[in-house]
């Protein structure tokens, strides 16, 4: 009888200097974070530490997808839980889709798109 093969799960980032992101700071109290490459479960945690700590340190955080390659559902499900969880930080959550045809595709097919408040430019995403 073979052996099956057993695979480890990725490991992913172990802090922010790792994650394939990119922090602004546009204007007083917004923050903008740029994620760049390829985002999934493995990188969560990480992301995800990151938006909560610049939910309660900002008015408004801004999630830019425009330059992301792809995105795993559990990202997507970190979008909606920020969502929900703004609103307790006195915080407004924005999502800027912008140029990533693939990332709007997938938001639009699965019906989170109109779930979230997105735009699709910077100075939308930053003015409301």
């Amino acid at each position: 009888m073979s052996e099956v093969p057993q695979f480890a799960p990725q490991s992913g980032p172990s802090s922010v200097a790792e994650l394939a992101v990119r922090v602004e700071h546009p204007q007083p109290d917004a923050a903008v974070v740029v994620l760049l490459d390829e985002h999934d479960v493995s990188t969560r945690p990480v992301l995800e530490s990151l938006v909560e700590t610049l939910l309660a340190e900002n008015d408004l955080v801004v999630v830019d997808l425009s330059e992301v390659e792809f995105v795993d559902s559990s990202i997507v499900n970190l979008l909606l839980e920020t969502k929900q969880i703004a609103p307790e930080c006195a915080c407004v959550f924005r999502v800027q889709v912008g140029t990533s045809a693939v990332v709007h595709r997938l938001l639009e097919i699965t019906g989170v798109l109109v779930l979230l408040d997105w735009a699709p430019t910077r100075e939308r995403a930053l003015n409301g």
